[in-house]
């Protein structure tokens, strides 16, 4: 294709989303709805609940938008900033089935961004609302309790990473087999085969750590992050209070090695893993039910008697029609 083609072709792609950009709140509104619709409708549902009709495809549950909550952010409080929903529509969540936009126009991610944030906004404003009509909350208390709730708290700040040493190495796998390895393995490798709740009773395992797979990015600051705040609403807790910035680096440090060299040198938790493999084979028989008998073909099992002596009047009464019938011929 020409060059002059190809540049008239993406001009034609862009003046869309650039003229509603441009036209003000009402057609930005518009621009991520529309995006929204286009993109997203399919796994999240029309109205952000999770539950459009290709979600049961994506393994995770697509989240609902409607919980006000989200797994990754870069702020303190773990609402997401803007910046932080831009970004995760572009990247995607690897792993799962969220898939990376980043090929959208800027103009159509950011408005999608403000509009999934909407669908949170409006549910947490109507909760909210019922309260204050039930007498539960007064309209100041409803609108501090809003605040608190959707407003993006400052940036996390991320230090500088330390000089590492054998010391601090030896620190780091400290650190990951009392906080870490009791999920993901003290290899790397999960060791919970059973899977973990979300706050919506969603059920998803724990990661790899071998494979360097991460829902929020594998790069090092996207590490820290997630272990200073953890992933709101699911079973991955943050660390900041449990550990200093410098031992969290010692973390991530002993995270990515994992990666490297395909796990940490330590020995499986053999016990734990039989005990996780017995959990998985009594999960697939949940069809038994207590007591249950198992049915045989043993001959050597003993019989009921009342079953034997019925058995012999029958044979009896046959020999005896027989003999009958034979004697009238």
């Amino acid at each position: 294709m020409p060059r002059l083609t190809v540049l008239l072709w993406a001009a034609a792609q862009l003046a869309p989303a650039a003229a509603l950009a441009a036209q003000g709140p009402e057609a930005d509104d518009d621009l991520g709805r529309q995006a929204f619709l286009r993109y997203c409708r399919e796994c999240h549902g029309e109205d952000g609940d999770g539950l459009g009709k290709f979600s049961y495809t994506t393994g995770e549950r697509p989240r609902s938008f409607q919980s006000g909550r989200f797994k990754l952010a870069t702020t303190e409080n773990a609402i997401p900033s803007d910046q932080d929903l831009e970004e995760l529509i572009r990247r995607g969540m690897p792993g799962t089935g969220m898939s990376a936009w980043g090929q959208v126009p800027d103009a159509e991610i950011e408005a999608m961004a403000r509009y999934v944030r909407g669908f949170s906004l409006d549910a947490i404003r109507g909760e909210l609302d019922r309260a204050v009509a039930a007498g539960e909350l007064s309209a100041a208390e409803a609108d501090a309790e809003f605040a608190r709730r959707t407003v993006p708290g400052p940036a996390i700040e991320i230090p500088p990473e330390p000089p590492f040493d054998d010391e601090r190495r030896a620190r780091g796998e400290r650190i990951y087999l009392e906080a870490c390895a009791s999920c993901h393995g003290p290899n790397g490798r999960r060791l919970r085969n059973d899977p973990m709740p979300d706050f919506e009773g969603n059920h998803t395992l724990p990661t790899n750590i071998v494979g360097g797979v991460f829902k929020g990015g594998k790069g090092s600051a996207d590490i820290y992050s997630r272990l200073y705040l953890g992933m709101d609403g699911t079973a991955m807790p943050g660390y900041r209070d449990a550990y200093s910035p410098d031992e969290l680096w010692d973390l991530v440090r002993t995270v990515e090695r994992i990666i490297a060299e395909d796990g940490l040198g330590q020995p499986e938790d053999e016990a734990a893993m039989a005990a996780a493999a017995t959990a998985a084979r009594d999960a697939s028989s949940i069809f038994d039910q207590p007591g249950d008998e198992v049915v045989t073909n043993n001959v050597n099992r003993d019989t009921s008697p009342i079953l034997l002596g019925v058995g012999g009047v029958l044979l009896l009464l046959v020999i005896a029609g027989s003999a009958l019938l034979t004697s009238r011929r």
